[in-house]
């Protein structure tokens, strides 16, 4: 069982989850079975994630929908213990489904979401330093720093790398593992760490076996990648035009066994005597014909590049073996990063490997891992093969400063001895001898050195003897007879077929089996022929008067007693209908549908019933949609309070051509939407709700580059719409004169307005309006709310054709004048009406 608390971006709880199925009402079911759900983590990413899905119900909806809000903090206990603190990336809520689909990383979205820039280090930098330079500004601090004194210069081109796919990359460059840890009080984290391993997890001596803890170990081997020597070239250094080589470059191996020419090449003389296309019968030990590969790596300096190219040379100078592991059962104490040996007898395969990646339900408490970095634990590289090496290893080790020395050649000779122990003195052969039952073959290897010097190696094995003949079986006969007891087998003839038991004897079997050595063994098996029981006692007289069902076409005939049943057809598949003998005639009958528990109806009519259902589901195939050219494939399901419609659109030849439509009415209201053909972009969608009905249409793109235009209308707006050019004030005023400002009062406010006031002018003269010179002005409800009361300019030309203007002054509720508003061109127009608009 696990619990999880979902909480705001300022830890407010918000809800709780529980996998508990016995938890209280008020705390969330969750799961996390689905198909990438869990909590994984990953040895390369750093970072750990968790997926799961949430089941609610319809009063829960609107709560889980603010707990999953993307950006919120989900905290629970991992499987050891830990306190783990994630971030929601994503949800999918689904209220028809009751789910909601979440995805939460630990790594935070400072780190996620947040870009670094191109950067070159002008000097050698700690880990740490990296890592607090890039994410400094995250709230992370460096908790454990197995490396704190190792530096390096490094250089980033990329100019938009994520945070946390830059210190990934600082990791990788010095060698190390990141792991995020968090310390928590309470419902708030305390402490977020970034911990720098040289390697995560630890060896706990785990052992997984085929057929106990294993399904099967499947072996790939390959040689697509074999090399068997690189010629590296590393970045470009900070002042520099040209990339580093390791040409000239001076470095011999610790170990003896590669080799950096001058030429900037790294070889491998062991892999060559295997790999080399000189090698041949005639040429057994190659000095040339490098099987060589150019290689680019991002190292700025010559000793960061060399150990570049030993890593991939040791890497790739053999063929690639990987390792598919079916596993059945994963261990409770097996952690991220942790190695396990994995052991198949049959196949006698030991290997070690890492888990690289690690998934765990709790829903289920069980977990599955993705294994790598396979090593084989026993050793299978042949004698001749590792003394080679070794030898070759051991003489490349010379004093510092001196040429060192190859191998000039090896020859590989067999003899047939009589001891395991000590070595045969007689001839040595090219070839393989035939090796008697109980002796030896023994195989010698010489390895001359370029300096004359040799080494002899030898290895030996065992012929085993020949074993003793096994003993078979060589014949088998079963034969039959009839016997008086079942204890004393019969002494007649014996049949090989069977003969008939009359009751009360016994049928006997013999087997007689012949083995290869000539004995026999005999067995026998007996069954009794039981005899007939007494009779019974006389039953009790039966009823003359009970009720009979009948199940035929034809009228039942003959004395029938009242209350029988006549199912009218050949068989009960088959009725047609049921009657009920009432004495005289038979009559129809009708079962009540209370008593009824029917599985599956197919092909009815249902007059005047009440259906009770949670749920009914109608599908259709090829329906015609009324009104156009196309049909439908689909259901519409009612369940619960919600009436769906879900089908894709069909041509006439009912070929679908990708679009699929929704439409489903609950108490919430209607929502309809029909897709493009990709069947996931909404094209239209529409919703009535709450007195609103919203519209979005699509205008470019699809999926996530989709964007749309939307629109609301509600009672409010056609309310508004149906009284556009009503009157709101009808007189004469010039909006103020010298002696008076004058201003208007609409009838309605402009925030009651669709769209704001229309003002109507009229030429004026003489005192009064003319009735002719019409013009209108707007001033519209968004400029009022945005500067209420502020003064502003209406343009407007009077009946002289001469440009003049009123200064007014306009409220939510009327429009003040200015005593200026009868100066000039201005004095010989007024205001005549006021109407919505």
């Amino acid at each position: 069982m696990a619990d999880f608390y979902f909480t705001d971006r300022k830890y407010n709880q918000l809800g709780i989850a529980s996998t508990d199925e016995l938890a209280s009402s008020s705390v969330i079911a969750i799961d996390d079975i689905g198909g990438q759900e869990g909590d994984h983590q990953s040895v390369d990413g750093g970072y750990r994630s968790y997926s799961a899905t949430l089941h609610f119900s319809q009063d829960q909806s609107a709560q889980v929908k603010k707990m999953t809000k993307p950006g919120n903090f989900i905290l629970y206990k991992g499987r050891a213990g830990e306190s783990v603190w994630t971030t929601i990336l994503s949800r999918e809520h689904d209220p028809l489904a009751g789910t909601n689909t979440f995805v939460a990383e630990d790594a935070s979205i400072d780190l996620i979401n947040g870009t670094v820039g191109a950067y070159a280090a002008s000097s050698a930098m700690t880990i740490a330093q990296y890592i607090e330079l890039f994410a400094g500004d995250s709230g992370f601090v460096i908790g454990y720093n197995e490396i704190p004194d190792l530096t390096r210069t490094l250089k980033w081109d990329s100019d938009d790398s994520s945070i946390l796919a830059r210190i990934l990359s600082v990791a990788t460059q010095f060698g190390v593992e990141l792991s995020f840890r968090f310390a928590v009080r309470g419902l708030s984290v305390i402490g977020k760490y970034i911990d720098i391993r040289k390697h995560i997890g630890g060896n706990k001596d785990i052992y997984l076996r085929v057929d106990t803890d294993l399904n099967k170990i499947v072996t790939t081997s390959d040689i697509a990648d074999l090399c068997t020597a690189i010629a590296g070239t590393g970045g470009t250094p900070e002042g520099s035009n040209d990339p580093i080589t390791l040409k000239g470059y001076q470095w011999t191996d610790p170990n003896g066994r590669y080799i950096l020419g001058s030429d900037g090449v790294m070889r491998d003389p062991v892999a060559l005597r295997t790999w080399s296309r000189l090698l041949s019968n005639s040429n057994p030990d190659p000095k040339d014909a490098h099987i060589t590969r150019n290689k680019t790596y991002e190292a700025t300096s010559k000793a960061t590049l060399v150990q570049s190219v030993l890593s991939d040379l040791e890497k790739f100078n053999h063929p690639a073996v990987n390792y598919e592991v079916d596993i059945a059962k994963l261990p409770d104490n097996v952690r991220i990063g942790d190695t396990v040996y994995l052991v198949d007898e049959d196949e006698q395969l030991f290997l070690s490997a890492r888990v690289l990646e690690l998934t765990y339900s709790y829903s289920n408490e069980s977990g599955t891992a993705t294994l790598g970095d396979y090593l084989i634990q026993a050793s299978q590289v042949s004698a001749e093969y590792r003394a080679l090496a070794e030898t070759l290893a051991k003489q490349n080790k010379g004093q510092d400063g001196k040429d060192g020395i190859g191998i000039q050649s090896s020859t590989v000779t067999y003899q047939a001895g009589s001891s395991g122990v000590s070595a045969p003195t007689g001839a040595w052969s090219d070839a393989v001898p035939n090796v008697a039952a109980n002796q030896y073959l023994w195989s010698r290897t010489i390895i001359t050195m370029t300096d004359g010097s040799t080494s002899t190696t030898y290895s030996v094995g065992k012929m085993g003897a020949n074993g003793a003949d096994g003993i078979g079986i060589k014949s088998s006969a079963v034969t039959y007879q009839i016997g008086t007891n079942g204890t004393t087998a019969p002494s007649g003839t014996w049949s090989s077929t069977i003969p008939p038991a009359s009751q009360g004897t016994y049928l006997w079997s013999r087997t007689v089996l012949l083995y290869t050595d000539g004995k026999q063994n005999i067995a026998y098996s007996v069954a009794y022929q039981g005899t007939n029981g007494a009779k019974g006692d006389k039953g009790d007289p039966g009823s003359q008067n009970v009720p009979m069902t009948y199940v035929q076409t034809a009228t039942p005939t003959g004395t029938i007693v009242t209350n029988s049943l006549w199912w009218v057809g050949a068989t009960m598949s088959s009725v047609t209908a049921l009657k009920r003998w009432n004495g005289s005639s038979w009559i129809p009958e009708s079962i009540a549908q209370a008593v009824l528990n029917i599985i599956e109806l197919n092909a009815v009519t249902i007059n005047s019933a009440i259906i009770n259902s949670p749920k009914i589901n109608v599908p259709f195939t090829h329906a015609p949609i009324e009104g156009g050219n196309i049909l439908s494939t689909g259901k519409l399901t009612l369940n619960g309070t919600a009436y769906t419609i879900d089908g894709t659109i069909e041509d006439t030849n009912g070929k679908p051509n990708g679009q699929n439509y929704h439409t489903e009415l609950n108490p919430d209201g209607l929502l309809s939407y029909l897709t493009q053909t990709d069947g996931t972009t909404h094209m239209d969608v529409s919703r009535i709700s709450m007195g609103t009905l919203e519209l979005t249409h699509l205008v470019s793109g699809l999926g996530t580059n989709a964007a749309y235009i939307t629109s609301s209308l509600d009672a409010k707006k056609i309310y508004q719409l149906n009284n556009v050019s009503n009157p709101l004030w009808k007189g004469v005023s010039l909006l103020g004169w010298s002696d008076d400002a004058q201003s208007v009062t609409p009838s309605k406010k402009i925030t009651d307005c669709l769209n704001g006031w229309k003002l109507v002018w009229g030429a004026y003269s003489n005192g009064s309006f003319t009735g002719t010179g019409i013009s209108e002005s707007e001033i519209s409800k968004t400029s009022v709310l945005q500067y209420p009361g502020a003064g502003r300019i209406l343009s407007i030309m009077n009946y002289a054709n001469a440009n003049c203007s009123k200064y007014v002054y306009a409220f939510t509720d009327h429009i003040a004048g200015n005593t200026k508003n009868s100066d000039g061109a201005a004095g010989h127009l007024v205001l005549v009406g006021v109407y919505e608009y």
